[in-house]
């Protein structure tokens, strides 16, 4: 009899304890999901999103363990035991010759730009930046000639800009399109885009998904970014010259995962 109260006390504990998990604050979406060794795998090991994470803060942006326990929104305790996970499993892939996939994991999508510390490789580290830019552009739009750059497939928004391969670009005074043309970057690789739009004097591009590197390329070219737009270009630019076009980082990694127009991967604002 007591062995059977001690076994449903057990089983109510791991139901409360599964219901009440943190969900993980996340600052990056990994833009390659699979790695693989030279030759065949001999299988694969899990790194869930949360655990990536976990390791971009504490081994590349070399934060200490309380720094990134408050970046996720965990304890220190919890954020060992997950570094712990993701070094083993890491271990296990290279000494094995397994690959490595990285998908779920119980991790919500952070909206905002880090406020206290600075990550080089944050999706969200020059938001702030990107907001200041098209203030400024606002702020002087009058009198002057401002040049919009749009990802660009037919009469639509392109949805990947690294792979971009054409971008319409409208020139527009007081408030008025003066000039429209299609530029080609088919010469241009992923990395160079960003200097391929400086080069052609761009101040702002829209367009649909984009990665964090060329989020903050576009930042540090100051160019001013609206992403995660759709639809036809032409109610785009209306949209914009009206006000009401915003830019959504949230969605600036909807082409690397299932799902659209989400932030963490299954469709909804939710925890995996």
């Amino acid at each position: 009899m007591h062995i059977i109260k001690f076994l449903n006390y057990i089983s109510r504990r791991r139901f409360i304890i599964a219901r009440n998990s943190i969900c993980r604050r996340v600052c990056m979406l990994p833009e390659n999901k699979i790695f693989t060794p030279d030759k065949n795998a001999d299988g694969y090991v899990t790194l869930t999103i949360d655990a990536v994470e976990a390791l971009r803060l504490c081994d590349l942006e070399e934060l200490n363990q309380e720094q990134a326990a408050g970046m996720m929104g965990v304890s220190r305790g919890t954020l060992q035991r997950i570094l712990y996970r993701a070094h083993k499993a890491t271990a296990e892939a290279l000494i094995a010759g397994k690959g490595i996939h990285l998908t779920g994991g119980n991790y919500s999508v952070n909206q905002y730009a880090c406020k206290h510390i600075k990550c080089h490789r944050c999706n969200f580290a020059d938001d702030k930046k990107n907001k200041q830019l098209i203030t400024k552009i606002k702020s002087n739009l009058e009198d002057t000639i401002m040049k919009i750059a749009i990802t660009t497939e037919g009469n639509q928004i392109f949805q990947h800009f690294g792979s971009c391969p054409l971008f319409t670009l409208i020139e527009i005074e007081n408030n008025k399109i003066i000039n429209r043309k299609l530029i080609d970057a088919s010469g241009s690789g992923h990395s160079a885009l960003a200097g391929f739009l400086q080069s052609n004097e761009i101040d702002l591009l829209i367009c649909g998904g984009i990665g964090a590197g060329a989020r903050n390329a576009l930042a540090e070219a100051n160019i001013a970014l609206i992403s995660g737009s759709k639809g036809d270009i032409d109610a785009a630019v209306t949209a914009y010259l009206a006000g009401t076009l915003k830019d959504k980082p949230e969605g600036m990694c909807n082409h690397h995962h299932e799902g659209a127009d989400h932030q963490c991967g299954a469709g909804e604002n939710h925890c995996h």
